[in-house]
């Protein structure tokens, strides 16, 4: 049997240009989840090594929380100014629209 090579990315992007959705909104999406999602498991992280001691794979526990309690902040950043992109894209596409003529 041969699989034959399709390319998924272009099948994800035809099945969101109809509901409006572009890069930004999904970036967006990724920033501002990942920014509330991260911190919280990270917080979970560290309150279990914390509780587990000071074992072999406490440290390494207590590094991964570390890490995703700090990377919050960028994504969060990071969902914000894809909102801001999306934000002005429509407003330059409004702006570059035809106007309309109101005798027709």
């Amino acid at each position: 049997m041969m699989l034959s090579k399709t390319s998924y990315s272009t099948l994800v992007i035809y099945e969101l240009r109809p509901r409006n959705w572009n890069r930004y909104i999904c970036g967006s999406i990724v920033g501002l989840a990942g920014g509330i999602v991260a911190p919280l498991i990270g917080s979970i992280l560290t309150a279990v090594s914390w509780f587990v001691g000071p074992a072999w794979h406490s440290f390494g526990l207590h590094r991964a929380g570390t890490v995703l309690l700090l990377l919050g902040i960028p994504l969060l950043t990071f969902g914000a100014h894809c909102l801001d992109l999306n934000e002005r894209e429509q407003r330059n596409a409004k702006n570059s629209a035809p106007m309309r003529n109101s005798w027709s």
